[in-house]
């Protein structure tokens, strides 16, 4: 190896141990400086030391130099270094790893600044109330946290750091919501502490320079903007615009210092405001707020007007429409121009204003929907009110009752039916046919079904002066009342229906009454409907009439069961003329008596004559067929007791004719006649009469060989046991009982 050889490996060997020896001298700094940051940091954000707080310039400083030392080392091994290739490979490599691992230090430590850096921007601009400045600040430290460090996800350090910037943050937004409270404070309280009877709600709006856009920007870039307009909508609701629709008492005042101020009435019911009142006091409080916020946007441009329209427009449109404008929808078509005037074209200028100041999108059309589908809102509350009103009258009490018959057949009484009523029953008696034809018996029914029907005309009517699509919803509400009445009338009546004989009876006339309507009523309106209407109701008549009849059998059979259990305490009408039999059988038969009478009483004004007389004549058969079969069946009847079967049985047979008369009749009524033609058994009835009465030359003469009357009601058995029963075993008995035969 020559001399200048050995000079020049020398040299290398001296420059890669200068290196080294700086590489050695830069680490030592390096751990000198993470140290220092990690105490300060660690102080600061976990041990909350403010002894060891020290300037983050000179921090910064101190990285900036070890970063040029740094800089400098990297390009004296990358220029310098390399061309000393005669060094060992080994030596390179270790250098070049010692770089790295400074490098990832660097990293770190300059990443742990830029937070700190951020950290302390964002709590001083919060001190000046640059909320703006300190959410992105916050944001990017954040940022930073979130992004990871390979291999050092666990530093303690980092974790306080994210600490401390949840808890700025939530700082930063309680500090912005007391200040929103502040700028924008609701309240409300009532105007008269003791009665209650008023309620106000305030609305004042504070005006603050750009602090209200400071806290709009922050709260946007840490998302919490959302939350805030949420909040601040329910409010505008609830305080101020649901007061304004739903209660006519609202009165809203607004002063120069931005206060909206909104006073109602309590009520328990409260009646909804008129839709022109209601769109001035709406507009009163959405002007304001335009006003408020006219100079505020969101970071992508947005009017924050807009922004709070999002978040109230879709409830407040829809609390117009059901509570204000449905509600306000007229009840007849003559009220329809007055609606239009009143409700129509401000409900149009009210959606233009809203939509030029951008309060509601374009496209959201809830009151232009309204608007187009006021006919058919209108028929569909109308049919909902016809319904409303028919079931309520149906629900009403049964014992109001009013007179009809064929003269009257929608129930007026004589003595000056208005002209309303009198066109109705021009409608219900224009049917051609005999004069018998469809004839309505005199009776009464309930004063309610007699409104429903008259309800039931009114709807037809109306029908008739509509357009085609309300006349088919209007017929077809009409049709529904009467489905209603099927379900409602006998669920709502169902006690009194099985307890009182009354009721029962006029439930009956009030189903036959409907009946013989609807028999008719179609057919009467049918060339006045829409021709693909088939203005029928016949089909209803069938169902209703077998509700009547049903109703008023379950009575009867219940007025059988009550008589048949006084006629129990007879003991079968053995032995009635001793002390305790004769006083319990006459008990029983004058009880029976006594609840005929009682339902005379009750039925005859209510039912037609012939169903009073069917009624009447069916229980007093019972009575009748009772008796009979017990008498002839006793085995032994001594004179007394004849004599007094006689005696009650005459008392039935004296009291049964006062019962066939009705204060309905026409004219004498033959009660002779209305007993055999509305009691089966009644001749047979008065013959066992005649036959405890007679004797046996006057039973033989009625018997008159199987042709007289007595034959006629009576069996040979039955006849023969009478006789065994009556009378002692004589050669005359004998002689009788071999001609019966």
């Amino acid at each position: 190896m020559s001399f200048v050889s050995q000079v020049l490996s020398c040299a290398g060997q001296l420059e890669a141990k200068e290196i080294q020896g700086k590489m050695d001298l830069l680490g030592k700094k390096m751990e000198d400086l993470k140290l220092e940051i990690f105490e300060v940091t660690r102080g600061k954000y976990v041990d909350f030391f403010t002894q060891k707080l020290q300037a983050t310039s000179a921090l910064v400083e101190n990285v900036e130099k070890v970063s040029g030392d740094l800089h400098d080392a990297k390009e004296k091994i990358e220029n310098d270094v390399q061309n000393q290739l005669t060094l060992s490979k080994e030596v390179l490599t270790n250098l070049k790893g010692d770089l790295e691992n400074h490098k990832c230090v660097l990293v770190i430590l300059d990443r742990l600044l830029q937070i700190q850096d951020n950290l302390e921007c964002a709590a001083s601009a919060n001190k000046r109330h640059s909320y703006s400045e300190a959410a992105a600040s916050l944001l990017k430290a954040d940022v930073l946290l979130g992004t990871p460090l390979e291999g050092y996800d666990d530093i303690e350090v980092l974790m306080a750091l994210q600490t401390e910037c949840c808890v700025q943050k939530q700082k930063l937004i309680f500090e912005m919501t007391e200040k929103w409270k502040q700028m924008i404070s609701w309240s409300s309280s009532d105007a008269n502490s003791q009665s209650k009877s008023r309620q106000v709600f305030q609305l004042e709006l504070t005006s603050g320079g750009n602090v209200l856009s400071e806290i709009i920007g922050a709260m946007e870039t840490l998302g919490d903007l959302e939350s805030t307009l949420k909040n601040f909508g329910k409010r505008l609701i609830s305080d101020l615009f649901k007061p304004c629709v739903v209660n006519s008492t609202a009165t809203v005042k607004n002063t120069p210092e931005n206060i909206v101020i909104v006073t109602v009435n309590n009520e328990k019911t409260p009646v909804p405001s008129p839709p022109k009142q209601m769109y001035m006091n709406v507009m009163t409080i959405i002007q304001v707020l335009e006003k408020y916020f006219s100079d505020l946007t969101v970071q992508d441009g947005t009017n924050f007007l807009s922004c709070v329209g999002r978040q109230v427009s879709q409830e407040l449109l829809e609390l117009i429409v059901k509570e204000c404008l449905t509600p306000a929808i007229p009840h007849n078509n003559k009220d329809m121009a007055e609606f239009e005037a009143n409700c129509i074209e401000p409900t149009k200028a009210f959606q233009g204003i809203l939509v030029n100041l951008k309060f509601i999108p374009e496209d959201d059309n809830a009151l232009e929907e309204f608007v187009k589908n006021i006919d058919v809102l209108f028929v569909n509350k109308k049919s909902q009110d016809i319904l409303l009103r028919a079931r309520e009258l149906m629900k009403s009490e049964l014992h109001n009752t009013v007179k009809v018959s064929d003269e009257y057949p929608l129930g007026e009484m004589a003595g000056g039916p208005s002209e309303r009523k009198s066109r109705k029953v021009e409608l219900a008696s224009s049917g051609q046919g005999s004069s018998d034809t469809f004839k309505l018996p005199a009776c009464q029914i309930s004063a309610c079904t007699q409104q429903l029907m008259t309800l039931a005309y009114e709807t037809l009517e109306e029908a008739t002066s509509s357009s085609q699509e309300c006349a088919v919803q209007l017929f077809f509400a009409a049709r529904n009342m009467f489905e209603l009445f099927c379900s409602v009338y006998p669920t709502a009546h169902q006690k009194a229906l099985s307890l009182f004989p009354q009721m029962s009876a006029v439930f009956n006339n009030d189903c036959m009454y409907v009946c013989h309507h609807l028999a008719m009523i179609g057919h009467q309106f049918n060339k006045s409907l829409p021709e693909d209407v088939q203005a029928t109701f016949v089909d209803l008549m069938p169902k209703i009439r077998r509700l009547g009849t049903d109703t008023m059998l379950q009575q009867l059979n219940s007025q059988k069961d009550i008589m048949l259990d006084y006629l129990q305490a007879a003991k079968g009408f053995v032995s009635v003329s001793e002390g305790s039999n004769s006083t319990s059988t006459e008990k029983a038969v004058k009880q029976v008596l006594h609840q005929l009478g009682h339902l005379q009483k009750v039925w005859q004004e209510i039912l037609p004559v012939n169903q009073y007389r069917k009624s009447i004549g069916t229980l007093l058969n019972m009575v009748v067929v009772e008796i009979c079969d017990r008498v002839v069946s006793l085995e032994d009847i001594s004179a007394s007791d004849a004599s007094q079967l006689a005696s009650l049985m005459s008392l039935i047979q004296k009291r049964a004719g006062p019962l066939m008369k009705s204060t309905n009749d026409e004219g004498d009524v033959n009660v002779t006649i209305e007993l055999q033609r509305n009691v089966p058994k009644w001749l047979r009835f008065t013959e066992i009469i005649t036959v405890l009465n007679a004797s046996l030359l006057e039973i033989n003469d009625r018997w008159a060989d199987g042709k007289g009357p007595l034959a006629n009601e009576l069996t040979a058995s039955e006849v023969k046991q009478m006789i065994r029963a009556l009378f002692q075993n004589t050669d005359r008995r004998s002689a009788v009982l071999a001609k019966i035969r």
